[in-house]
């Protein structure tokens, strides 16, 4: 299987990145693989589930959270100086899908209807827009909202959303909204600066802390049952997550530029990969046979398996 992807030379600054095109004839396992927003590269970076680097799929200042659509097109949040969502079609192709009534956007994610959510850390928000880009406000500050960073689907539609400030001790919460737009508190102990979210197989959440004194990952039952900690291990500034189909939980370290890989039951597996410049949230998506991407599996930015 050969894909084509565009090799640069990681830097913080955009446009002084210096790109080639490269071949990759990768075998990848179920054609899928992980893709991961790199803040401050500036870029989207991918890598096979056997950890080889297939290169950059697209520069994206400050890129933050990512989701796909039904069509294959990769949706990612850009955070200052102007915010925005860039839109890169599977053949690469980049445009800007929206810059309105975002303010420091960071977590995305898509509803069953084909709608892209998206957390407005700064302004204490959720944004809601149609496929043709039309925007209205899904929820504020009044729903709870406090620096909201992580959005998540379940697969009953509900909304799963982390606040990295706020809850019973200021350190986080996790918010739950109907499809109807009800929210209530999911959970809100184990918690210290809330940020990435993923569900396993069998319901229960997992919330990374991005602490960098209490770096770790919190797992709860599908109740909101606090069921502790994860695991600790590896952990630096932990930010999104998402699982494979074999149950491992993949989780960006931005604060050593890592991702490092977990079995089901939290057995430390290392260091999957070693990533660009603060990576911020992961999405798991695949490639067709003529090395175009299509929808896959997002964690921490679109619906749970």
């Amino acid at each position: 299987m050969q894909i084509w992807f565009q090799r640069c030379r990681r830097s913080t600054l955009l446009l002084a990145s210096t790109c080639s095109i490269l071949l990759a004839s990768t075998a990848l396992a179920q054609d899928e693989a992980i893709y991961t927003a790199n803040y401050g590269s500036n870029n989207v970076e991918v890598f096979s589930l056997d950890g080889a680097d297939l290169g950059v799929f697209g520069l994206v200042k400050h890129a933050i959270g990512l989701a796909f659509d039904n069509a294959g097109n990769l949706y990612v949040s850009s955070d200052a100086p102007v915010y925005k969502i860039m839109k890169i079609a599977p053949d690469g192709t980049i445009s800007i899908f929206t810059r309105a009534s975002l303010r420091c956007p960071h977590g995305i994610a898509f509803d069953p209807n084909g709608n892209l959510y998206v957390a407005n850390a700064c302004a204490n928000t959720i944004e809601k827009f149609t496929p043709d880009g039309r925007g209205t406000e899904f929820a504020n500050a009044d729903d709870g909202l406090d620096q909201p960073v992580g959005l998540i689907f379940d697969s009953s539609g509900n909304l799963f959303v982390s606040n990295a400030q706020g809850g019973r001790n200021d350190r986080g919460s996790v918010l739950k909204f109907t499809p109807d737009g009800v929210g209530s508190v999911f959970a809100d102990t184990g918690f210290h600066t809330a940020f990435g979210l993923a569900f396993d197989s069998d319901g229960n959440l997992y919330v990374s802390n991005a602490d960098s004194r209490h770096s770790s990952i919190e797992k709860f039952a599908p109740d909101g049952t606090d069921l502790g900690v994860f695991t600790r291990s590896g952990l630096n500034i932990p930010r999104g997550m998402i699982f494979d189909a074999a149950g491992n939980l993949y989780v960006a370290n931005s604060g050593n530029n890592t991702i490092e890989k977990f079995a089901s039951d939290g057995t430390d597996l290392g260091v999957f990969v070693n990533t660009g410049l603060g990576p911020h949230f992961l999405a798991l998506g695949t490639f067709t046979p003529n090395g175009t991407s299509r929808a896959g599996l997002v964690g921490a930015s679109q619906s749970a398996r």
